[in-house]
């Protein structure tokens, strides 16, 4: 993990004391996605669920690796007003995407992106999205946040195509199920 920290301190040098702009969120996702050695010794690829671990928190920004077995997916949702980018180190992800202004009690379409990898992603704060691995085969990605995500809203497409909210969550994480005590109790990742 050391070589990790110097990736990520050289990087953003200075040290950042606000939120990261979403250009410098994907040029870190870029650069860790670029440098396997920094991850994939510690990737894992769970056929019951998403894999994921962090791998960096500040109290201004956090990075994640996600594993993808085929079939995965996060449920569309948006981050809590963190901007954010990922980066798609092997496979591809598929991208349904539209922004929560545009969507909310609107018939607004979601636009659908296939991200092989190498592809990288950067969003604001009131982007909406869903992906997937539609395979063949597994994919891994990288996650930046900023702020650190604090809680996720999880969306539902109504009989009329507008989207509508189904459920606002506390998390500390890129899933559901991560939340400050699964952190605090094992690091925030999950093995199966």
């Amino acid at each position: 993990m050391a070589a990790l920290d110097v990736k990520v301190r050289t990087a953003l040098s200075p040290s950042p004391r606000q939120p990261l702009a979403s250009s410098k969120l994907g040029l870190l996702a870029d650069d860790l996605a670029a440098h396997p050695a920094l991850w994939r010794p510690l990737v894992r690829h769970d056929p019951a669920d998403r894999w994921y671990v962090r791998l960096r928190y500040t109290a201004d920004f956090e990075v994640w690796l996600i594993g993808w077995e085929t079939g995965q997916d996060t449920e569309l949702h948006d981050h809590g007003g963190s901007s954010g980018a990922f980066a798609v180190c092997e496979g591809a992800l598929t991208e349904d995407w539209t922004e929560r202004a545009t969507a909310l009690g609107s018939s607004g379409s979601l636009r659908r992106r296939v991200r092989p990898a190498p592809s990288r992603r950067v969003f604001g704060p009131t982007y909406v999205h869903n992906l997937v691995n539609r395979g063949p085969g597994i994919a891994t990605s990288i996650h930046v946040y900023s702020p650190p995500l604090s809680s996720m809203t999880y969306y539902q497409r109504a009989a009329d195509g507008t989207l509508a909210v189904k459920r606002t969550l506390a998390v500390a994480g890129p899933d559901p199920e991560i939340t400050a005590a699964t952190v605090a109790a094992g690091g925030g990742w999950r093995s199966g």
